[in-house]
């Protein structure tokens, strides 16, 4: 009935059938590299067994031959039918034959491991499925074995599969997965290795197995090491709290476990543990801190993974992406590492072997920046060689590509897929609004206007950094890149094309919890979803209307940071505020800024909004110090936030931007009294404290009637360490999280509690660096603010920096 492929026997010519990740790892095991091996079950197999299958609903009957029609925006019915079809698939037999042969096949392994894991992908290079379909662990006994073929299978039917390829136009007959089937053991660390040719080499590791990666659910080690000699250039200790490894047999010892060098716990119930089914062979460990403050990786275990990676890439002209896995040898007891998973990002074709040929398929790496705006997108680009894009016509759902992004760029961005920039850091104001328009973008990118035609294919990896452009290798990549030039120049297709361009779009987990579209599970109430409340507020930075969707089910305590400057420009269709100022059109300027600002208030409302006033930064004046010699436009601000309270909103608060000195902030609190003279008590007015001379006279700024502040990391990063926040040549000493800078904040937090004023923190550094959260928590912030894409992830750190807190706390007592 079926042909498996097995991982030493496959050939060039099994590379359509067994598909590319199959494909590579062959060619490595062919070598000698470290790779498990395996078999490969190839998509003629689900097939024949999909049409075996007496499907209960009329709908399934003639599936291998249907286009499965539904409205993937209906969750109802999306959830419905995929349902129906994986539960089907789990309840029908295997045919007769499959059984033995599978049997047969894993024996053939002659592996002592208990486990097998169950690792599916579809055999054509596109669409992606990295995060889409997911691999299952099961015992490698013989009734087991089935299952989890099955259950891989079973993957291409989740409502998030289905909802994947439709908008990706690919229909049912087109999906030809494959399932690479390897023995699995117990993990000691996993990780990634990305090689660039000329560059530095990026290591990333965490403990147990990869899944933690995949998931967000730890920040792993980070190195970069150079290529041919080795030495490590620059090293980042991880944030290792979870470990995802295969469950202890029920004779070990489980109370406590071992991680490497780690001791580790289970999670009983853990919100993170979220197998679909209670026989998996997985499970989620907490770890001890320990892992917080050492590597996972000891000195000669990271050399002898950089040893094999040099070996590999020896074979390839080409950059590459290896996952890695190290497991503890049986004989020798010495940890051994194994290859997971090759990927090919860059390069025309590879070294040839004497038993098979190594070749790229496509998608080669050509540029990398830095990754400024999380998520993947792929569409056409259009480059904008200069800085006035209102000269030029930007076509919906391409890609961005320019020298800089200004904030007036405002209506582009809105209706791109994503974003490639060659100027700008990751806190400048066109990173920041593609990270709340929910786009990718890479910043900082060397060459990205001469190097990117318009009309080529680009895939934005705003989480790695990278961009890729499609490379033909074929007579049918040269047609596919021919119809790609065509639609770029024909706007009536270039439309159409459009509307698909979520088609390729792969969002992070962060945006997935925020997109309802991309919701594939029922509705839950919000403590179901995000726990008990926490004592840290957590608050969100918000400009554009179009956020407000997004708000709806965060567990979010009010925005701690709405930008004016970046608001106005929605509010005002991109008119610079000055030019209203020199015109008299004070009226339009209130009416417009007031609607905009009132839709914020009622959509948080009863919780708190923190408006922070226009800091334009033109002609050389920055935040409050412009309003001195400018303060007309200060006073029309204030009738915007009178109007707005008036209208009802009552939830509104100003925040001072920039302040240096305690004379500014007086300047403007009588600026205030005499504009708004019945202004009520609840109306609190705070300053940003972004500045180094707010560290050194908070108290005075209390006295004088500062009644909160906001911690700017942004700006305090940079004048503390001298470095622009902009430069992407300076990029990497950019660190929220440098130690002067942390002290910095520390002592803003301690005086604000001394002085009985509310602390908040609202800059990037918190979403960049989760792992200062705990520290933010123990030295008691009142709150913490961040960007929409940041809040899942934040909210859960704050709620274990809390619980550990507790912990220590009740340690402590038992203890005494």
């Amino acid at each position: 009935m079926t042909n498996l492929y097995r991982l030493d026997k496959i050939q060039p010519s099994d590379r359509d059938a067994v598909g590319e990740k199959a494909f590579y790892l062959s060619g490595l095991l062919a070598q000698n590299h470290p790779v498990v091996p395996g078999f490969v079950v190839p998509a003629q197999t689900f097939w024949q067994f999909v049409e075996s299958i007496d499907w209960l609903e009329p709908l399934f009957a003639d599936l291998p031959h249907s286009s499965l029609h539904l409205n993937v925006d209906d969750p109802r019915q999306l959830q419905s039918i995929a349902r129906s079809i994986r539960h089907q698939i789990l309840a029908s037999q295997l045919p007769d034959s499959l059984p033995s042969i599978l049997e047969s096949a894993v024996s053939q392994l002659n592996s002592n491991s208990k486990t097998l894991i169950f690792r599916p992908s579809l055999t054509s290079w596109h669409p992606k499925t990295v995060g889409i379909l997911d691999s299952h662990a099961v015992p490698a006994q013989a009734e087991a074995i089935g299952t989890g073929l099955k259950r891989a299978w079973a993957e291409l039917f989740r409502a998030r599969s289905l909802f994947y390829w439709q908008r990706c136009g690919l229909g049912i007959q087109q999906i030809n997965p494959a399932v690479l089937v390897q023995p699995i053991e117990g993990a000691i660390a996993a990780g990634e290795i990305k090689t660039a040719a000329g560059a530095a080499w990026e290591i990333q590791a965490t403990c147990g197995l990869g899944m933690s990666l995949a998931t967000g659910a730890s920040i792993p080690d980070y190195y970069q090491v150079h290529p041919a000699t080795g030495a490590v250039k620059f090293q980042r200790l991880g944030y290792k709290t979870l470990a995802y490894n295969l469950k202890a047999g029920d004779s070990e010892q489980k109370e406590q476990l071992q991680i490497g060098n780690f001791a580790a716990w289970e999670i009983p119930n853990s919100a993170f543990q979220d197998f679909d089914f209670a026989d998996s062979c997985l499970e989620v460990l907490a770890l001890a801190e320990a892992a917080q403050s050492e590597y996972v990786l000891e000195e000669s275990q990271l050399q002898k993974l950089i040893e094999l990676t040099q070996k590999i890439v020896a074979e390839f002209d080409s950059d590459l992406i290896l996952d890695w896995t190290m497991n503890r040898a049986e004989n020798s007891g010495e940890p051994q590492f194994y290859f997971n998973r090759v990927r090919v990002v860059k390069g025309e074709k590879a070294a040839q072997t004497s038993v098979k040929t190594i070749a790229p398929a496509r998608t080669p790496a050509i540029l990398r920046g830095l990754a400024a705006a999380s998520g993947k997108a792929e569409a056409i680009a259009q480059v904008i060689a200069n800085s006035h894009p209102e000269n030029a016509q930007f076509l919906p759902g391409g890609i961005l590509v320019a020298r800089t992004i200004e904030p007036h760029w405002l209506p582009w961005l809105k209706v791109a897929a994503g974003v490639v920039a060659e100027e700008g850091g990751m806190t400048g104001h066109g990173a920041i609004l593609a990270r709340e328009l929910g786009i990718p973008a890479v910043v900082g990118v060397a060459g990205a206007t001469r190097t990117i035609a318009s009309g080529d294919s680009v895939l934005v990896d705003g989480d790695s950094g990278e961009v890729f452009a499609t490379a033909p290798d074929s007579a049918t990549d040269t047609a596919e890149s021919s119809r790609l030039e065509e639609t770029a120049n024909n706007p009536d297709i270039y439309s159409t094309a459009a509307k698909m361009s979520i088609a390729n779009h792969q969002f992070s987990a962060s945006e997935r919890s925020s997109n309802p579209g991309l919701k594939s599970r029922l509705v839950q109430s919000p403590e179901s979803v995000w726990g008990a409340p926490t004592a840290t507020q957590l608050l969100v930075n918000v400009s554009q209307t179009s956020s407000i969707e997004r708000l709806k089910n965060l567990p979010i305590d009010g925005i701690g940071l709405l930008r004016s400057e970046l608001m106005a420009l929605e509010a005002l269709d991109c008119q610079n505020p000055k030019v209203l100022l020199q015109n008299g059109r004070q009226s339009e300027f209130v009416d417009r800024m007031a609607d905009c600002l009132s839709l914020f208030a009622a959509a948080v409302s009863p919780r708190p909004i923190f408006y922070r006033s226009l800091d334009l930064r033109e002609s050389g004046a920055i935040g409050s110090f412009s309003y001195t010699f400018e303060p007309e436009l200060f006073d029309w601000e204030l009738c915007v936030l009178q109007k707005v309270w008036e209208l009802g909103h009552t939830n509104i608060n100003l925040i001072l931007p920039f302040v240096r000195s305690v004379d500014e902030f007086v300047y403007c609190r009588e600026r205030l009294e005499k504009k708004w003279k019945n202004r009520p008590n609840e109306f609190e007015i705070w300053i940003m404290a972004e500045v180094p001379s707010v560290l050194f006279l908070l108290p005075d700024y209390v006295k004088a009637g500062v009644q909160g502040i906001s911690i700017g990391t942004n700006d305090l990063t940079q004048f503390l360490l001298g470095i622009h926040r902009n430069s992407e040549q300076l990029a990497g000493g950019f660190s929220g999280r440098d130690r002067a800078v942390m002290k910095a904040i520390e002592q803003l937090i301690q005086q604000a509690r001394a002085a009985g004023i509310p602390c908040s923190i609202c800059g990037d550094a918190t979403a960049l660096y989760p792992e200062i959260v705990e520290s933010l928590v123990r030295w008691g912030i009142s709150s913490i603010s961040v960007n929409v894409d940041a809040a899942e992830q934040t909210c859960r750190a704050i709620a274990r920096a809390e619980q550990r807190l507790l912990l220590e706390a009740a340690r402590s007592i038992v203890n005494n």
